[in-house]
Order: structure tokens, then C-alpha cells, then sequence
């Protein structure tokens, strides 16, 4: 028995379904990215921020990182008031790789002030907490200068702060209003009731 034109048509269909799903599994994930999300105890959080943040990675059971490892978000374990020093529980071997962090990887190693790192990467470090006594979570930042909070979902959620560049002082800001400024080499466990959970940017003064 003959095969119909319609039944041609079917067949035709169908292959071209079967190519389109295999060609869509045989994608690979962007580099750097975790197959499948993000995993662990802070996964749910951590798949938001990157929807809201695209472009990272998760790096650990408690850090995120953009911008080829310039941005670091590190939050604390559930039960914990205060993230881990570098990049928490279970690095993820190739993302840490991929966004230059090897160093952060092993704390034993790492030196940093209040889990803000110091002379781990090529400039040093200055940090926002989410909590007073540089509690909550840390962001990171390195070879930056100014930003904006909201950015990368801060805006509003800072208390204190360590800035161990030894280069730079950052001027916080709440829109165009100056809050305070972070010498070289200094630290703030709680930037006071009047300016706590302000800071919307920031810039810097030096290199």
C-alpha cells in the first residue's frame, strides 16, 4: 500500500519535532553556570537573586559571584547570623575557577577582616553586611569603584561595613545625600540609626 501525502506531511512533523528536542538537549549550559540551578540549603534564595541578577553563578552551598568574580555575594548558613568566612560551605570547583575565586575557596588561607578579604586577589576588598557587627549577608566587591546597590539586590540592607582597599575611600550615598565614607583600611560595625538601611550607591576617591 502507498504512503498519502498526509501521511508524508505526519511523518515529516514528527521528524522535525525529534531534531528540534535533540538539538535543544544537546545545548550546553552557559559557561561557568551550575547544571540544573542552584543546589544546597540556600537554593531557593539563590535561584531568585539570579533571576532578578542575571549573569551569576553560584560557587558554593553559600555564595553567588558576577562579574568574573569582582561581585561576591556570600550569605549565612540557615540558623547562622553570619556568613561564612570566603566562599562558605561545598565550593563548586569549576564555577570558582571560572570566576578567579580559587583563592577564597580554602579560608585557611585567606586573610580578611571580618570576612572581607585582604590581599587575596589582586586589589583588596571593601564589604557591605546586611546586619550591624558585620552580621547577614556580606557583598564583596574588588577592582571596583562606584555602583549602584539595587544592582545586585542591597538597596536599602546595609548596617556595616569593611573596606580593606588600600587605596581607596568609598562614599556611601542615599540617592544624592552623602551618608559616610570608608578610609582605606577601616571598618564600621553599624553606621548608626540614621543612616542604617540607606545606602543606595556608592562611588570612590583614589585609585
Amino acid at each position: 500500500m502507498g504512503v498519502t501525502s498526509s501521511t508524508r506531511r505526519m511523518l515529516a512533523r514528527c521528524g522535525a519535532v525529534v531534531t528540534a528536542a535533540f538539538l535543544a538537549a544537546s545545548v550546553p549550559p552557559a559557561a561557568g553556570a551550575a547544571p540544573g540551578g542552584p543546589t544546597g540549603p540556600l537554593a531557593p534564595r539563590m535561584e531568585q537573586l539570579l533571576a532578578e541578577h542575571p549573569g551569576g553563578v553560584q560557587v558554593s552551598d553559600n555564595a553567588l559571584a558576577w562579574d568574573r568574580g569582582r561581585v561576591v555575594l556570600v550569605m549565612p548558613s540557615p540558623g547562622e547570623a553570619v556568613a561564612p568566612r570566603g566562599l562558605g560551605r561545598n565550593p563548586r570547583g569549576r564555577q570558582v575557577r571560572s570566576m578567579g575565586l580559587a583563592d577564597l575557596a580554602d579560608p585557611s588561607g585567606t586573610r580578611d577582616v571580618h570576612g572581607c578579604p585582604s590581599g587575596a586577589t589582586k586589589k583588596d576588598n571593601y564589604c557591605f553586611y546586611g546586619d550591624r557587627d558585620f552580621g547577614g549577608d556580606r557583598w564583596q566587591f574588588a577592582e571596583t569603584c562606584a555602583d549602584q546597590a539595587g544592582d545586585w539586590g542591597f538597596s536599602r540592607k546595609t548596617s556595616s561595613w569593611v573596606n580593606t582597599d588600600t587605596d581607596k575611600t568609598i562614599v556611601a550615598y542615599d540617592g544624592n545625600t552623602r551618608l559616610w565614607d570608608e578610609p582605606e583600611n577601616s571598618v564600621s560595625k553599624y553606621v548608626g540609626a540614621t543612616n542604617n538601611d540607606r545606602l543606595t550607591r556608592w562611588d570612590c576617591r583614589g585609585q
